[in-house]
């Protein structure tokens, strides 16, 4: 690591979620050799991620800041194996037709999905997610309906019942949307105010396309958003459990695999 980035604690903050991110935890003296800087630096950087509830720090073992009770942070959450979702994303995008509107959820698996939308101009883009509208917002030819409601810091989005109302108004030519757990024929997510706006989405939609990485299927959530009998498709990366494959075929899904 370069002497700047050394130096720089935003830096050195966003490669400890990068190594949460990818490990489920991380010690403090193994990024401090990997960061190059002391343990006193790497305790001082913690802090500022666990101000932003991002982590938590028990015994020199840093976590993700994420149980089956709450959802990890958009910020932790784009973090996160950012290399499959280029993948999922790149698949997702074949279902776009020009002319059409598409929903995306709060799921960062859509972040690179936004990205260069113009060549499928005209297109509508419906999200609560404030960090997708930001990426939207600019390009030529794409009309961009940012759900209201409740604004959530920890999402970087917008939910309620505001929210659900807007969205109960349309009548969505595709939705792609992610869920945190995915087990036993159906789709979980921690938060409840979080899982009725997933719902509210789905039955507005007249096409739903399930995005989900490997992880996915080896959590639990507490609250169930809908069996996977909703979805039309579902785009899985390499490492998903032949079980999973499986479940997703019998429930009457097309699986496409981002390798």
């Amino acid at each position: 690591m370069s002497e700047s980035t050394k130096a720089t604690p935003a830096s050195r903050q966003q490669l400890i979620l990068q190594q949460v991110a990818r490990g489920g935890s991380v010690r403090v003296e193994e990024l401090a050799a990997k960061l190059g800087v002391s343990e006193m630096t790497v305790y001082r950087d913690i802090a500022e991620l666990e101000k932003s509830d991002l982590v938590q720090l028990n015994r020199k073992e840093i976590t993700a800041a994420e149980s089956s009770l709450i959802e990890a942070s958009a910020r932790l959450r784009i973090a996160t194996n950012a290399a499959t979702k280029n993948e999922i994303s790149r698949l997702s995008r074949q279902f776009l037709r020009s002319g059409m509107s598409v929903a995306l959820d709060d799921s960062s698996t859509n972040l690179p999905l936004v990205e260069n939308l113009e060549s499928l101009a005209p297109l509508t883009v419906i999200t609560n997610a404030e960090f997708l509208a930001q990426r939207v917002r600019q390009q030529k030819g794409v009309r961009l309906i940012l759900l209201g409601g409740t604004y959530e810091a920890w999402a970087d989005s917008y939910f309620g019942d505001l929210t659900e109302l807007a969205v109960s108004q349309l009548n969505i030519d595709l939705c792609i949307m992610s869920a945190t757990a995915i087990n036993h024929g159906y789709c979980f997510h921690p938060d409840q105010q979080v899982t009725k706006f997933k719902r509210t989405l789905l039955a507005a939609s007249r096409r739903k396309i399930l995005v989900a990485d490997a992880s996915k299927f080896r959590r639990s959530a507490l609250f169930k958003v809908g069996p996977l009998s909703d979805f039309d498709a579902a785009i899985v990366d390499r490492d998903t459990p032949d079980w999973a494959h499986t479940e997703l075929k019998d429930s009457g899904l097309e699986v496409l695999v981002a390798e």
